[in-house]
């Protein structure tokens, strides 16, 4: 990476960040470094250099000052050995490679690398001539081959300048960073004219986490405009030399938009920072992707792609492009100059961020370890990063979600229908995995039954990896992936690279496995799955965390804020605040209805009293409402028996595996049209219930039947039995917490602006326990309790009169 010494005025970067970034060309490479390989190889230089003898001098620390128009650069690095000799000066550069690239000539960017050491020994003790030499080790065999090569010092000089004029336009960015952005970044002006109540708190005690190098959990209901209150202490921390960059981390889409508009008010109000939204891959992807696996995936084969093709011969002019046209790089205009100039989209925002200063992008690309960005926390690069993570509350199911894999034998099965008879090789790899499973079927004997329908169903726990299962899958991960490499062009390649992606993965999984996590054995319809499932994440999560300085993690719905900071990986260095809410509480009417009950084995007898609780919530005043049911069956029973009794009651109904176009219309349908009546019926805990806006007469009441618990899954309860084995507390981690959690995102669609006025109800005779009442909001203070739906009309008609 390039910096800009402000003391020193001048561009410092290391002789690799230099060589790479100045001779990267050619193709995009469609796979990771190997950066296991990377570690044994620093052991390989270690034994070399050992071996070398008593003229070779070991990891040499070379630097050199060179002022090219008007700018000085300092490149910095180690050289891997200088041999001194009667006949001169070596410099050795040593390079561990593989296979068929062990016959090949050195790459460029490795002769570039010595070269640059050669230049630096010629400046410091004025040499004519030099000579320089590359040494391939070949990790597969042992053999160790010489490249030799004579210098003069014109020659080499020549050469260093060149590669400085590639770096010019990026130099030259560094700097203006430093001496005009960072300067109005640490004076930043708060983009809107007034601070609302708590954004104060919540700018202030983020900045001092920042500082101070913490992680702050912050609960801000909604309306205190979270997002603005974390980017802009941020943006005033990295101004003042804090951090780097802020990665702005988010579950949905939606979110972004937020962030990416928040960091472009910023922008207007006068600093101009660069803010870059990461897409997913597969949804920038314009190439003609295979789908195979049930067409559910894409799968991007870089060989195939024009946009891979010549990448790197074409990227540097399309950066440019984007940093030239402004400071903000969303989604479209991302895409619309990667077409123009024929490089992947989903490619080219992640090197543009390496000259962004926000980075607003999915939790996956800081956490996953599939597919986590390594430019940035795998390899040294001496920054230092702030996470913001909104909807903090979604992280903790996602965290779980990142470290838990699973396979099924059925996949293996329907891979064997991808070869013809004759190609025994793959068929024989899988028909090999699938043995694997049907030796599980044995650990689950004693859990074995038949259902009504007559499936076979059983289960095996285990607290740690089943290692024969693991080994059997390494074998056919490796003997799959020799067989795809020689196989490339084979029509079923990514199909079966997919399945060996997904064995990877479970693999990758396993390494982590610890205390917190459990082995699962299912079988179920005919089929046998084996599952790494994390139970427990806040380990991981606690290391994750530390590849920021700070981390603000913040959300409407963080109750019990001890929960998420417990499960988040908090840890010692971890603060938590709890913000009032921003607007008047008389504005909004909560009303409990705690003569009903909506569990599970009660719902269907109970449905008739669950229309009519919905009709006794909205007859006093008309307008939009939405509807919230423990499930869809639930939803459906009701929503019969309300329009039976009310056929002119107008309603809008969520449906199962809606499409993003389907949910559109069905917000849509919310509209502001004062002195209609119109219901919308949906999920408690699905996509209606959080992340939906809709201000003014647009939403006025959120009648929610139920406490949101998850639903009953043997995950769920070995995530409890995890916790407490023999207390109540672990059913609170797996089921109580995260179905208040629902409740009151759900709550929280209902008051979305300080001239909002609106009614919840909680349809549920647990919310009088003393349990619940604990789990309100602060600002719920006037809550109201009916013992009949008489009683509860009567206090929604009574708060509606009040506004006039």
């Amino acid at each position: 990476m390039i910096r800009y010494n402000t003391d020193r005025c001048t561009i410092e970067i290391s002789v690799r960040s230099l060589c790479e970034i100045a001779l990267k060309s050619g193709d995009l490479g469609v796979s990771a470094p190997d950066y296991r390989a990377m570690a044994d190889g620093a052991k390989i230089h270690r034994k070399l250099q050992s071996e070398a003898g008593g003229y070779y001098n070991p990891e040499v620390e070379l630097s050199c000052t060179t002022l090219l128009d008007g700018v000085y650069y300092t490149v910095n690095g180690r050289a891997d050995g200088v041999i001194r000799t009667q006949n001169g000066i070596i410099v050795d550069e040593i390079k561990c490679v593989k296979g068929s690239y062990f016959s090949e000539p050195p790459r460029e960017i490795f002769l570039a690398q010595m070269k640059c050491y050669a230049h630096f020994l010629c400046v410091r003790d004025e040499l004519s001539t030099i000579d320089g030499r590359i040494t391939y080790y070949n990790i597969d065999t042992g053999k160790t081959k010489y490249f030799k090569y004579h210098f003069t010092s014109s020659e080499l000089n020549e050469f260093f300048v060149s590669l400085l004029q590639k770096i010019k336009r990026r130099a030259l960015l560094c700097i203006k960073r430093e001496t005009e952005v960072l300067p109005k970044a640490k004076n930043a002006v708060f983009p809107y004219k007034e601070l609302r109540e708590g954004q104060e708190m919540m700018i202030r005690e983020s900045y001092r986490a920042i500082k101070r190098g913490k992680r702050l959990f912050i609960e801000a209901p909604t309306g205190t405009g979270k997002t603005i209150s974390a980017l802009f202490p941020a943006v005033r921390a990295l101004g003042d030399g804090k951090a780097d960059k802020i990665f702005y981390l988010t579950a949905k889409a939606s979110t972004r938009r937020e962030a990416y508009r928040a960091a472009s008010d910023i922008y207007k109000a006068g600093t101009p920072l660069r803010t870059v939204v990461i897409t997913a891959k597969d949804q920038l992807c314009t190439c003609r992707a295979k789908q195979f696996g049930g067409g559910a995936k894409n799968y991007c084969n870089g060989c195939d792609c024009e946009n891979a093709n010549g990448y790197y011969d074409r990227v540097e002019n399309a950066i440019f492009e984007l940093i030239e046209s402004g400071n903000g790089y969303p989604r479209n205009l991302i895409c619309e100059v990667a077409k123009k100039h024929r490089v992947c989209a989903y490619e080219l925002s992640l090197d543009l961020s390496e000259l962004c200063d926000i980075i607003i992008c999915d939790y996956n690309y800081a956490f996953d370890p599939t597919v986590y960005y390594r430019r940035y926390f795998s390899e040294r690069r001496g920054e230092e990063y702030i996470f913001l993570i909104d909807e903090a509350h979604n992280l903790v199911d996602r965290a779980r979600e990142m470290y838990s894999a699973k396979l099924n034998r059925s996949a293996f099965e329907d891979a064997i229908l991808l070869f013809d008879e004759d190609e025994s090789e793959p068929i024989s790899y899988c028909e090999s995995a699938i043995k694997a499973f049907s030796s599980m079927r044995n650990l689950c004997k004693e859990e074995l039954v038949r259902d009504a329908d007559g499936q076979e169903r059983g289960f095996f726990v285990a607290r740690e990896p089943i290692s024969s299962f693991n080994d059997a899958m390494e074998l056919f991960k490796k003997k799959s992936e020799l067989w795809i490499k020689k196989h490339r062009e084979h029509p079923s390649a990514d199909a079966f690279d997919f399945l060996v992606s997904n064995v990877r993965k479970f693999l990758l999984i396993s390494e982590y496995f610890d205390k917190g996590f459990l082995t699962y054995v299912q079988i179920f319809g005919g089929d046998i799955s084996v599952e790494t499932c994390c139970l427990d994440p806040s380990p991981i999560m606690n290391s994750l965390l530390n590849r920021a300085k700070a981390s603000i993690l913040f959300s409407a719905t963080l109750t019990p804020t001890d929960y998420f900071c417990d499960v988040l990986g908090g840890g010692k260095r971890a603060e938590t605040i709890s913000l009032p809410s921003p607007f008047d509480k008389e504005n909004l009417c909560i009303a409990v209805a705690d003569y009903v009950s909506t569990r599970y084995d009660e719902r269907r007898k109970n449905t008739a009293q669950f229309a009519s609780i919905l009709a006794a919530s909205v007859i006093s005043k008309k307008g939009n409402y939405i509807a919230y049911f423990p499930s869809y069956d639930c939803l459906d029973e009701v929503h019969k028996i309300f329009k039976r009794k009310y056929p002119k009651v107008e309603t809008v109904v969520q449906q199962r595996n809606m499409t993003f176009k389907e949910k559109e219309d069905f917000l849509a349908a919310f509209k502001n049209d004062e002195g209609h009546l119109r219901i919308g019926f949906c999920v408690l805990g699905g996509a209606f219930a959080e992340g939906v806006d809709l201000p003014g007469s647009r939403l006025i009441g959120a009648i929610i039947f139920g406490v949101g618990l998850p639903g009953l899954s043997n995950e769920r309860n070995m995530i409890r039995d995890h916790v407490d084995p023999e207390g109540i507390e672990g059913y609170d981690y797996a089921y109580t917490y995260p179905g208040m959690n629902n409740v009151l995102q759900a709550a929280g669609r209902v008051i979305r602006r300080d001239d909002d006025k609106g009614i919840v109800v909680l349809a549920d005779d647990r919310y009088a326990t003393p349990k619940y009442r604990e789990l309100f909001p602060e600002h719920w203070d006037n809550i109201r309790y009916a013992g009949d739906s008489r009683s509860l009309c009567e206090i929604i008609r009574r708060f509606w009169n009040s506004e006039n």
